[in-house]
């Protein structure tokens, strides 16, 4: 493969957009959100950690031309997890806006990869899930309604 440096990079930078995604879901899920919400990013937060760390492994397996500092060299173009003091529909927002860079990134990965011999059917997938997500996502703040943010709490027996 000729263009293996370009197709690394683009596997770090799609790695480091996963490890955004999982801040910013941590972020927003620390917030006073409604239980479906809650359920739908805690549901992500667990799917892109898999995505991350397969993504690790196929950069593993790639690596033979790169170094491992660069990985973790900040990227500074990736979103950066901001404090969303408790608004909910701006929470969403990052996440369905870091959900879309991702999913663009990855086709920027299969125009990388086009004509090589890496088996793309894994990270098909990936983009697949990541746009499935996103459709969770966005369907779910059009129907969260204002009533929706107030929090139920379960009595410890006092």
């Amino acid at each position: 493969m000729e263009n293996i440096k370009p197709i690394v990079q683009q596997v770090i930078k799609i790695w480091r957009l996963h490890k955004t995604l999982q801040l910013t879901l941590k972020v927003a899920m620390r917030q006073e959100i409604p239980f479906r919400l809650r359920t739908v990013l805690s549901r992500d937060y667990m799917v892109v950690s898999v995505l991350k760390k397969e993504m690790a492994n196929l950069y593993d397996a790639l690596k033979c031309c790169m170094q491992d500092a660069c990985i973790t060299r900040p990227d500074t173009k990736a979103t950066m997890v901001m404090d969303v003091k408790g608004n909910v529909k701006l929470a969403l927002n990052k996440i369905v806006n870091v959900h879309r860079q991702i999913i663009t990134e990855y086709e920027a990965l299969f125009g990388l990869a086009e004509g090589s011999n890496l088996n793309l059917s894994l990270l098909r997938q990936h983009r697949k899930q990541m746009a499935t997500m996103t459709d969770d996502l966005t369907d779910l703040s059009k129907v969260l309604l204002p009533e929706d943010h107030r929090q139920t709490h379960v009595s410890l027996g006092r």
